[in-house]
């Protein structure tokens, strides 16, 4: 087992037995109505919505400053500690954060804390927000969905987790009060579980967020290209069904000898695990530059610095499922747009495809184009690219955009 996979291994094991050796002391302090001692919060006007999730992904401190912004709702973020990390938040975002360690604490934090006008779960697991679902019946209750597991490989998969999960992503997606969904992933999700009768819904893309927008006044050099991708990386011994489309060894050699810089900022919560992969790639590779990741606010800026973002996801290097590749969507899109860059964007997910090119940014490509992109680069007319796509961001704007949500909580919550 190399040393990557035991640091893996490592982390599972010791989230495991935390889980565990935690949740028999909260089962009891449930049982006896002890209180956890951080739920004194009153709020003396304005919505109160809750937040809660395993996993915190930046969409959601995004959307919650905006609300706040915009029509002063209270928020309280409630998050599984190990799911919590701070480069995923905002300082503005959150009236109070409660970290709970297994289904337990979690039971006693719901319990003691006044109730709610809203939950807003979100995904992509869903355990927790199904328990949280069921425990706070009355409650209203919405998903908010992303990454949905029963298009990734189909609901026969061999993967213990997922076979775990599947049951409460179709309670989430059957028996919630409403739906949130960033892509278009639903439609075939529903397909797959047999949901006939679904839960109101609110198509909401992740936008962007307007406190980051950069400006582009760089010029396109054709001795110095520079590419950058932002997202989940995986090491070269992962598996390759799962992860092929974010293990970027090939990729890289193909960037080098076209003499183009590629750089990838990885995301905080996956980076440490294969840093020292990809920093020894990086000795011995001039082109290629393993970036220290940032906090969410601060992506836009830093990926600024480059010409081009990419996101090179491609049939052929995975197993996942047709449907995954057309309808899902991820965060990095719209990061690229906040920075003000054109993007590299695969044919084959249809869907972001479809908003790069909609909105003016993004060139659309193949894989086979990966071997010839210098002189695919070359031809372009790069002002006039990222004056397109400056002008048209403004029309995907989180703050002229929030209402939406904001009309979507009020129709659930008073929806009798």
């Amino acid at each position: 087992m190399d040393t990557t996979a035991l640091k893996i291994f490592y982390t599972k094991v010791k989230n495991l037995l935390y889980n565990k050796s935690t949740s028999a002391m909260d089962y009891l302090a449930y049982q006896a109505s002890i209180k956890t001692g951080d739920t004194d919060i009153s709020f003396s006007s304005g919505r109160t919505i809750y937040y809660l999730g395993e996993n915190l992904p930046p969409r959601i401190a995004r959307m919650v400053k905006w609300l706040k912004r915009v029509h002063k709702i209270n928020s309280v973020l409630i998050c599984h500690v190990s799911g919590f990390h701070p480069m995923y938040s905002n300082d503005d975002s959150f009236d109070r954060v409660i970290l709970f360690r297994n289904k337990w604490h979690m039971l006693r934090v719901l319990r003691d804390l006044p109730k709610p006008d809203l939950i807003h779960s979100f995904g992509p697991k869903t355990f927790y927000p199904d328990t949280a679902r069921q425990y706070m019946h009355g409650t209203k209750f919405i998903y908010d969905m992303q990454d949905v597991l029963a298009i990734y490989f189909g609901l026969g998969i061999d993967i213990k987790w997922y076979q775990a999960e599947f049951p409460h992503e179709r309670n989430v997606l059957a028996f919630s009060d409403g739906l949130v969904s960033h892509g278009l992933e639903p439609i075939p999700a529903f397909k797959s579980y047999g949901i006939k009768e679904k839960p109101k819904r609110l198509f909401f893309p992740l936008l962007c967020d307007d406190d980051v927008f950069c400006e582009n006044n760089k010029e396109l050099q054709s001795d110095d290209i520079h590419i950058v991708y932002a997202g989940e990386i995986q090491g070269a011994n992962r598996d390759k069904k799962q992860f092929g489309n974010v293990q970027f060894f090939d990729l890289i050699e193909i960037f080098a000898a076209q003499k183009i810089h590629f750089h990838v900022y990885g995301a905080p919560n996956s980076f440490k695990l294969f840093e020292a992969e990809y920093r020894e790639v990086e000795k011995h590779n001039p082109y290629f530059h393993l970036e220290t990741p940032v906090k969410q606010s601060d992506l836009p800026q830093a990926l600024s610095q480059f010409h081009f973002g990419i996101i090179p996801f491609f049939t052929s290097n995975t197993g996942l499922m047709n449907e995954k590749n057309y309808y899902s969507t991820a965060l990095k899109l719209f990061n690229f747009i906040e920075a003000g860059i054109p993007i590299l964007v695969s044919e084959e997910i249809h869907f972001q495809n479809w908003i790069a090119r909609r909105y003016k940014a993004g060139i659309n490509i193949r894989k086979s184009d990966l071997e010839h992109l210098r002189p695919m680069i070359e031809k372009m007319d790069y002002k006039a690219m990222t004056a397109d796509l400056i002008r048209e961001r403004n029309k995907l704007s989180l703050k002229k955009n929030i209402g939406r949500l904001y009309k979507f909580y009020e129709d659930i919550i008073t929806d009798k």
